[in-house]
């Protein structure tokens, strides 16, 4: 008896005093996983449900639960269930026993997690005890002192985890699916509301925004529980009024024995190495973005759409550049390449879709027949688990007789996974979102420049004046469609995003239709959308509220903004205009022009039709003007004229040379214009860069009217130390 004694003594003074292990270099993005006997460690991706093993031979034969990130020392902490002894874990995840003393002797913790540098466990019946770590930080050996803060503890959990937020442990009761919330200080519990799911959750996690992660033991199934809205001075009844339901988020790992750790407050997707996943692009309703638990995948390089592997992305993009616009994210290119649709989409008829796979693999995708901006309806699963073989792929489906006509979007899910919903997390493949028009037989759609393509508008806001001509100070994509039944236009669509706003002075945006008298626009059913909010004026100054369709008019003018500063708010003095100062686009618009009486084809204006800046009524534009010129100051493309609200003395001023008998508008003596249409997704010259400094050719077309140097706007043309990045 005394031999066992003293090899036990021996052993723990070897545990305790070996050499100490590195911490953890900085708070990681991955989840940390323990399983088995010895424990073997894993790292786990929330935001796929991947993982990978990280090591196997902890050094000690043993099992450790109950683990916790603790964020001051950067440090693992579990509990030993096999020799009951507090351990921690540093880079190399060896295993490094604490000498711990004030628990039951011989019992088990299962449930643990640290905050502001003490330790947590639990245990039903057992009690809630708390240890305080800081005595480590001088002596890694030091002697450690169990404090119990409640023995009341009679829910059954297998973890917890603390909030980022308000620092209270939440954890699941297994045999319930109920939500608690424990404090830390008396061990009081509170009864949120019920998950929806049951099940041993042995490892739970939070992320720096507050979303509480639960992975179950059995099936291996992540789900996502939203408490991103509590702070510290939630209320009882706030908490328990909300939904606390588990939405299912990923596919991770299994096991009968697990637990999990991870610091909350670094992000699920480190930005500062390459991404590695795959979102889609759609609009935010169809679930794009992590936030709301978009469609991704873990990038395998080999399980793809199309003739490339897609790039990595750090979120889903539900703007008109999508993910594959280099100002987004610079190392992103097309890769929607994978599906193409081979007939229309005609409702009560079928359609055949083209889809090229990398390899053999998994395909399911949905559309949105009701065009009510989701995924979620009845038999908008077009293809479930349909099996793909390396290169094309032809498949047929039949569109619905009720789909509502108009545009739409199509999700693609790629994967060596079935099952596969049309948010949600996956550890192979590829997702590609598509937008699409649904049509009937009678009817059809004439795009500008392309039905997934856009041109670009670039204004120079400082007419009559040269000035630094950037042609940045308003900066838009764009793209026009045509409703056409029977070779008339029945309905104008117009659509766009705004990208750089170069400019203090305030303009607003607006599109006149040549030849479309303004009496034919049908008023009741005219729509315009702000970020996918449909709106009633285009703008209002106080009491002061700005129709859409623009009164006064002969031909239509639709408005689409009053002041586009009223849009967004930059990081910068500007709006993606100045080096170094990159951000994502916040504001996009659809305006949808129906026709009294439809118009012929051979009678309907040449697209882009005639869109132009105008200057924000009441605010000041120059020292050129004596008063605010507001809506009297229109600068349309070369060679457009104004519009019947235009003050035409201001022709003439400054550098302008217009000449309303002749038809020439907006040029100065050179013919260089104050606004441009470009046929592609152009980059724009970046603050006070003369797009003549960013764009050499550009010069030569302008003076030559556009007879010479046509491709002057092509990447290879351009001196990128100019260019907007």
């Amino acid at each position: 008896m005394f031999y066992r004694l003293l090899l036990k003594s021996v052993l723990f003074v070897f545990f305790t005093t070996g050499v100490k292990a590195a911490p953890f270099s900085h708070c990681p993005s991955k989840a940390f996983l323990f399983q088995g006997k010895p424990v073997t460690s894993y790292g786990v991706n929330l935001v796929t449900g991947s993982y990978n093993q990280i090591e196997d031979d902890p050094g000690m034969n043993a099992n450790v639960n109950g683990l916790g990130f603790n964020e001051t020392d950067r440090y693992l902490y579990g509990f030993n269930t096999t020799h009951f002894q507090l351990v921690r874990l540093g880079s190399d995840f060896q295993i490094q026993t604490l000498n711990l003393s004030g628990l039951p002797p011989q019992t088990t913790f299962y449930v643990g997690d640290v905050a502001d540098h003490v330790y947590y466990l639990y245990r039903k019946n057992t009690g809630f005890y708390k240890v305080d770590l800081s005595p480590l930080d001088s002596d890694n050996s030091a002697p450690l002192t169990a404090e119990l803060i409640t023995s009341q503890a009679q829910v059954r959990l297998t973890d917890f985890a603390f909030h980022p937020n308000d620092k209270q442990l939440y954890g699941v009761d297994n045999n319930t699916g109920v939500l608690y919330r424990f404090n830390p200080d008396n061990g009081d519990s509170l009864a949120i509301g019920n998950t929806g799911e049951t099940g041993t959750f042995g490892a739970v996690y939070f992320d720096v925004n507050g979303y509480f992660y639960v992975s179950r033991n059995q099936d291996g199934k992540i789900y996502r529980i939203n408490l991103s809205t509590i702070t510290e001075n939630s209320s009882p009844a706030e908490l328990t009024a909300l939904d606390v339901s588990a939405v299912k988020f990923a596919d991770g790992p299994s096991s009968n024995q697990n637990d999990g750790a991870r610091c909350a407050s670094a992000p699920l997707i480190d930005t500062d190495t390459e991404s590695n996943i795959d979102f889609g692009d759609a609009p935010a309703s169809y679930g794009t973005t992590l936030a709301d638990n978009g469609a991704r995948h873990l990038l395998d390089g080999e399980t793809y759409l199309g003739l490339a592997a897609p790039d990595g992305d750090y979120d889903g993009y539900t703007g008109s550049d999508s993910d594959d616009n280099s100002l987004i994210y610079s190392l992103s290119y097309d890769d929607e390449d994978g599906v193409n649709f081979v007939t229309a989409l005609e409702t009560g008829l079928d359609a055949v879709v083209r889809v090229y796979a990398s390899r053999t693999g998994v395909l399911s995708a949905w559309f949105d027949w009701n065009r009510d901006g989701d995924f979620d309806d009845e038999n908008e699963q077009a293809f479930t688990n349909i099996s793909l073989n390396a290169g094309f792929n032809n498949l047929a489906l039949r569109v619905p007789e009720n789909a509502n006509e108009g545009g739409s979007w199509s999700r693609f899910r790629f994967s060596q996974q079935s099952n596969l919903g049309y948010n949600g997390g996956s550890s192979s493949g590829e997702v590609e979102d598509h937008a699409i028009n649904i049509s009937r037989p009678n009817i059809s759609y004439r795009h500008y420049p392309g039905e997934n393509s856009w041109v670009t508008l670039a204004y120079e806001d400082k007419w009559p004046e040269t000035d630094d001509y950037d042609m940045n100070d308003v900066v838009l994509r764009y793209r026009t469609t045509e409703v056409i039944r029977n070779s008339k236009v029945i309905r104008i669509d117009i659509s766009g995003e705004l990208q750089a706003l170069g400019a203090e002075y305030h303009s607003g945006f607006a599109v006149q239709l040549p030849g479309i008298a303004s009496s034919n626009v049908n008023p009741l059913t005219l729509r315009l959308l702000h970020n996918n909010i449909r709106q009633s004026y285009s703008g209002t100054n106080g009491a002061d509220k700005y129709d859409i369709l623009e009164p006064g008019t002969a031909n239509a003018v639709i408005v689409i903004s009053q002041d586009l500063w009223q849009h967004t708010s930059s990081i910068c003095r500007y709006f993606r205009s100045e080096i170094g100062c990159s951000q994502p686009t916040t504001f996009h618009f659809q305006a949808s022009v129906p026709l009294i009486t439809p118009v012929p084809l051979s009678a309907m204006p040449a697209p882009p039709y005639d869109p132009f800046i105008f200057g924000t009524p009441g605010l000041y534009h120059g020292d050129i003007f004596s008063y605010q010129p507001g809506r009297e100051l229109e600068i349309h493309l070369a060679d457009q004229a104004p519009t019947e609200k235009f003050n035409p003395s201001y022709f003439g001023l400054a550098d302008d040379t217009s000449d309303a008998a002749n038809g020439r508008y907006y040029r100065n003596a050179n013919n260089l214009p104050w606004a441009l249409e470009v046929v592609e997704q152009w980059q724009w010259p970046s603050e006070r860069k003369t797009i003549l400094q960013a764009y050499p050719q550009f010069r030569q077309f302008a003076e030559s009217k556009g007879r010479s140097a046509s491709n002057w706007f092509d990447s290879d043309q351009s001196d990128s130390r100019y260019l907007f990045h």
